[in-house]
């Protein structure tokens, strides 16, 4: 099997070397270093950097033209000091897109390698859960949508986690995050649950979900899983309308009872206004038909996906995941199906 192309660094100069390394380190991604290039290291990788020690060896080596070319150098120290122009002359004769010069330029050098290592990734949509009423069963829907797609499923319910996981990072780990979250960390920083990663707070405390690291979490998801379902709560929190901003579809679950009908237009109109496609599912009881929500579907005036059945094995104590002859499962793929093509495992 052959390996993933890394993002390229060529130079000799060892504080350079360092730093970029730190960076990319930061990004979650491994590099590849040459002191001078080869022909096949130069048109495979990525991205590549090379060092203003080395611009006059890559440039009588006359390698071909190639986009994500960037000339990285330290800076002296001195504001009032330009860049030199043998600098600026070297990435014009290799056509390097942008001139980063550390440490300022760290932080958009970090970004850049992170996007470096999303290339392969699969990417999928994001898909918030929200229950009309308290027990409707939106995380038992979330959990098996997420267990299905084997994705990333995010519960941001402050008052502890729904899905129960050992290690990891949890939320409060994440208070100080901001920015670019690399897929690759993401994976190998969450705790797993039958191949599906999951997010989620601590049973001992209250915590708030940190609005900025639930944004990169979510833009994360968007490029490196298959899908990510976001159990959300029914209040109209910061948390809760980022989730569903960011959402490609957010799928309110009425419970078995027809009195809980009568919440759906008011989530509805929360909901579309940070996200345009709307969508309700109705989880009926063991003896219900789901003929009353059938009743109201005209006034909710949003697409009604057929009903969530009642899965007598959801109801013995063990959790969604762990049941994989449900029928409740089988519905979870065709919603994938509609909502997500190609998520299924």
């Amino acid at each position: 099997m052959t390996d993933t192309p890394r993002p390229l660094l060529i130079t000799s100069d060892p504080l350079l070397l360092d730093d970029v390394i730190r960076l990319a380190a930061a990004a979650g991604v491994e590099m590849t270093v040459r002191e001078e290039p080869t022909a096949s290291t130069w048109t495979q990788a990525p991205l590549v950097f090379v060092g203003d020690d080395a611009l006059t060896a890559a440039a009588s080596r006359a390698l071909p033209r190639r986009d994500s070319v960037i000339v990285v150098r330290r800076a002296s120290g001195r504001s009032d000091e330009p860049t030199p122009a043998s600098t600026w002359q070297g990435a014009v004769a290799l056509g390097a897109e942008h001139v980063a010069e550390l440490p300022d330029a760290g932080r958009w050098v970090v970004d850049r390698l992170a996007e470096s290592g999303d290339v392969t990734s699969p990417g999928g949509p994001v898909i918030s859960c929200v229950p009309a009423v308290g027990g409707a069963g939106a995380t038992t829907l979330a959990a098996i949508l997420a267990r299905e797609a084997r994705g990333l499923l995010v519960d941001i319910d402050p008052y502890g986690p729904a899905i129960p996981v050992d290690g990891g990072v949890r939320w409060p780990d994440l208070a100080d995050t901001r920015g670019r979250i690399p897929p690759g960390s993401l994976r190998t920083a969450l705790p797993r649950v039958h191949d599906t990663h999951v997010l989620t707070g601590t049973p001992d405390a209250r915590y708030a979900v940190p609005a900025d690291a639930l944004a990169s979490v979510l833009e994360s998801g968007a490029r490196g899983f298959t899908c990510t379902v976001v159990d959300t709560p029914r209040c109209d929190g910061d948390a809760t309308r980022i989730a569903w901003a960011r959402s490609d579809a957010v799928l309110v679950v009425v419970g078995p009872h027809p009195a809980g009908a009568a919440r759906v237009p008011a989530v509805v109109d929360g909901i579309q206004e940070v996200c345009a496609r709307v969508l309700v599912i109705a989880r009926t009881g063991p003896r219900d038909s789901g003929i009353w929500c059938v009743s109201e579907e005209a006034q909710w005036q949003v697409p009604v996906l057929p009903s969530f059945r009642h899965d007598r094995t959801l109801a013995q104590g063990d959790h969604a995941f762990l049941t994989p002859r449900s029928t409740a499962r089988r519905y979870a793929r065709e919603i994938l199906a509609l909502l997500a093509p190609g998520a299924q495992a």
